[in-house]
């Protein structure tokens, strides 16, 4: 279900790219984030010369980091590409609700005279990929979306098989816990008020998320979208993180069909977004006409981003994003693998073509 190589829907690009060395022949404004991974600075160091590329830089601030951001550096690096001083945009994670007016306020004026915007995603989390996504959904010009992949993700198999038996290693876990269920404006929808809910939540190393999810919604169905790593060493991930879940599966398993391998049908990658996309799509043919259908943003960054334009294809689901409660700052994920960009023409006009594909 989840193997899907095409996308299913004309005018979007399905694989996204290596990365490409830009010229100064464009208006453009770069919008990204401080990280405290070294990938927060892995496209911009594939850009390194004295060329001004930019016109303008935007950079969210988090005004809670969950460790030290890679400030300075970030700064030096748009410094060699001609931009000395970026506008911060603060951004706290424990309250980010003022976010969305305050990112639509600072944004849209640059709309009328920019021909590109550089999103990098990469120090992002899932709810800033999602809101900021939804403010340039109206954007005429191109959107150059670029995500760095980190050497190595925790936790390793190692560890994960000894969160089995000791509670302790899940310290080594991407993020622990869950703070609060966030709901913005933008990823929200009052349609289908009234009738049987269907949750659709990926599966990850953080059981809580769903579970915090379940504890304040009760529905009618529970779907789980499994992820598939492309690298073959961390394919071990995609049983690993079914395992995590597998009350939730077992309490669901009409809704939850697993295949002869044991694993569930519902599957994507974790990058290659257009397969995300395809899967809640036949989700919402299947259940959307009776079902409230309400998306938990659970998944990786580029199942979020997957998950963005199922949105733009069906305005009626609900998008809900539960805050984890920490991240996991240090040890693993040294290093930038690979650099990844997907450059979107006309970006209203794709999305506006998008929805009526939909229709």
């Amino acid at each position: 279900m989840g193997k899907v190589k095409k996308n299913i829907f004309k005018g979007m690009p399905c694989l996204i790219k290596a990365v490409t060395k830009l010229s100064s022949d464009k208006r453009r404004l770069f919008l990204g984030a401080y990280g405290f991974e070294p990938r927060s600075l892995g496209w911009l160091d594939k850009q390194k010369g004295k060329k001004a590329i930019f016109s303008s830089a935007l950079l969210i601030k988090y005004s809670n980091p969950k460790g030290r951001n890679l400030e300075k550096e970030l700064r030096l690096a748009l410094s060699k590409l001609c931009i000395k001083k970026p506008k911060n945009i603060l951004y706290d994670v424990k309250s980010p609700y003022d976010i969305e007016n305050k990112l639509r306020e600072i944004l849209e004026p640059f709309f009328q005279d920019t021909e590109e915007i550089v999103i990098d995603i990469s120090a992002m989390t899932k709810l800033l990929i999602l809101v900021c996504l939804s403010i340039l959904s109206s954007f005429p010009g191109t959107i150059r979306l670029v995500y760095s992949e980190p050497d190595d993700y925790p936790p390793t198999k190692d560890e994960y098989k000894k969160s089995k038996k000791d509670m302790k290693m899940f310290a080594k876990f991407p993020t622990q816990g869950v703070e609060s269920i966030i709901r913005m404006k933008c990823l929200s929808s009052i349609r289908m008020q009234g009738q049987p809910v269907t949750i659709v939540a990926f599966t990850a190393f953080n059981e809580q998320l769903v579970r915090h999810v379940l504890g304040t919604i009760s529905p009618h169905r529970l779907i789980f979208i499994n992820g598939s790593p492309p690298r073959r060493d961390y394919k071990w991930r995609e049983k690993a993180t079914q395992e995590i879940h597998n009350s939730f599966i077992n309490e669901y398993k009409l809704d939850n069909p697993i295949d002869k391998n044991g694993l569930l049908e519902r599957v994507t990658s974790t990058l290659h977004y257009g397969e995300t996309i395809n899967c809640i799509h036949e989700i919402y043919k299947n259940f959307g006409l009776y079902e409230r259908i309400i998306c938990a943003a659970t998944g990786s960054k580029m199942q979020t981003v997957g998950l963005f334009f199922c949105k733009i294809l069906h305005p009626e689901i609900h998008i809900e994003y539960p805050t984890p409660d920490s991240y996991y700052a240090k040890g693993l994920r040294n290093g930038v693998r690979n650099v990844y960009e997907l450059e979107l023409l006309n970006f209203s006009d794709t999305l506006k073509n998008l929805r009526k594909q939909a229709n």
